[in-house]
């Protein structure tokens, strides 16, 4: 017998290839959604996944095995379809969060949900959905997506629907403006960092000497962290932490990050932590030039591009001035209040069923 309580079924991955930004947004918009709604997690077993946090949370999993861990558009959409036709309802709605399932996908499932909603980072794809969510900076937010959705599609675009987990949210009456001295260097280059510039950094401060501390977070997914955990075990400055659930604390004390310009960018402003960051991946070009431009981030460009001494550099450089502003005008570009933005879009969409 089907429960009549609403159901949203949230379909998203993780892996060693294509990190933990996608699970980690999904799970902050779960943790508010599950107020309201059954919440039930549909993913595939792909190498290196972080479905173990899925866990953590007690959500419901459904879990996909492929083969050759290459996901099949066409075989995926029907194994979906047959797990929300036996543990949904007429309710249900679908959450997608995914690069590798196009257009083609929502085509197929989209019928068989009342709403089907997508969260995206790239406006040049198209879309078959009712409500769109982009959390990222865009100098033309209107233009974005256009003729990409259906006519209908609303738009939930921009910071102010940021993605940011509770445990951040606790922590925000804490985060200060931050001022010189620097002293506490965070390093994070999300999961994974398959481009290997926590090595880079590390390798060089432990070359020249520093009295910087840095706290070095890894994902369970990089390839090199027992290198990383070895390096860090022989400097009293390199602190070694590994998929951890506290990583907002160690944001509050550090005086400044180095990272990637991925989702976790969000998280950083939240908390007011101003950062260099550099660009892995194609989808984060975007967001980098625009934290740079409203004075958030020190972007650095393309991580093909750089060393150690550039990081190094960039340090050296900041002035006093720059990192308060740097600070302040994090704080001021994410309130936290995303996640509750969007529920009341889907608390109304789901009302008016």
């Amino acid at each position: 017998m089907k429960n009549d309580r609403r159901v949203i079924f949230i379909r998203v991955d993780s892996s060693t290839k294509i990190g933990y930004g996608h699970l980690i947004r999904c799970l902050a918009l779960a943790d508010t959604l599950k107020k309201f709604f059954q919440i039930k997690f549909i993913c595939t077993n792909l190498t290196g996944n972080l479905i173990s946090e899925i866990n953590k949370k007690k959500f419901k999993i459904f879990r996909f095995n492929v083969k050759l861990q290459k996901i099949n558009i066409k075989l995926d959409a029907e194994k979906t379809i047959s797990i929300i036709k036996k543990y949904g309802n007429d309710n249900s709605m679908l959450i997608l969060d995914s690069y590798a399932l196009s257009k083609q996908w929502e085509n197929s499932v989209k019928p068989y949900v009342q709403k089907l909603i997508v969260i995206d980072d790239q406006p040049n794809r198209s879309h078959n959905c009712d409500l769109l969510i982009d959390q990222n900076l865009s100098n033309d937010h209107k233009k974005n997506y256009e003729r990409l959705l259906p006519k209908k599609t609303k738009k939930l675009l921009g910071p102010k629907f940021a993605m940011i987990r509770k445990e951040f949210k606790l922590l925000r009456h804490f985060a200060k403006i931050r001022t010189f001295p620097i002293e506490n260097i965070l390093v994070s280059f999300g999961g994974t960092d398959t481009d290997n510039q926590s090595i880079k950094i590390l390798n060089l401060f432990q070359k020249i000497g520093s009295n910087l501390h840095f706290d070095v977070v890894l994902g369970k997914g990089n390839k090199n962290k027992k290198i990383i955990k070895n390096l860090c075990s022989k400097n009293k400055n390199f602190s070694y932490y590994e998929q951890i659930n506290y990583i907002g604390r160690l944001m509050l004390k550090s005086d400044l990050a180095i990272g990637s310009s991925g989702s976790t960018a969000w998280e950083r402003c939240y908390l007011g932590l101003p950062s260099i960051i550099s660009i892995s991946a194609k989808n984060q070009k975007n967001i980098a030039n625009e934290l740079s431009k409203r004075n958030c981030v020190i972007n650095l460009g393309s991580v093909n591009q750089l060393e150690g001494f550039d990081y190094k550099i960039s340090i050296d450089k900041i002035s006093k001035h720059q990192l308060e502003r740097m600070s302040k005008s994090s704080l001021k570009l994410v309130d936290g209040n995303g996640t509750k933005r969007i529920l009341k879009y889907i608390l109304d969409m789901s009302v008016r069923n």
